[in-house]
């Protein structure tokens, strides 16, 4: 997604923008499809498994799979199934 901004930005790196994991603003200034903004929207956190308890933040969730966190399993597909989304919307671009 930063990739996105800088082409459309015209910039020659990450340098000029600021430093956020947060997808939400991102989608936000790429303008995406509102399709592609309210599931992130829908996607808040991320479930613990019901071994654990409490939740991942969206911003977080990157951690959570670098260091294997047990993740709800219905949350962890949608996260998968929004972001593959937004990757598809990327390359097409």
């Amino acid at each position: 997604m930063k990739e996105r901004l800088l082409i459309r930005q015209k910039l020659r790196d990450t340098a000029a923008l600021e430093p956020t994991h947060d997808l939400r603003k991102l989608a936000k200034d790429l303008n995406l499809p509102r399709i592609l903004g309210a599931r992130l929207d829908r996607l808040q956190s991320c479930r613990l498994h019901s071994s654990a308890r409490g939740s991942i933040s969206l911003a977080d969730l990157h951690q959570a799979w670098r260091y294997g966190a047990k993740l709800d399993v219905a949350d962890e597909k949608e996260a998968q199934e929004a972001l593959r989304a937004l990757i598809k919307w990327c390359e097409r671009d």
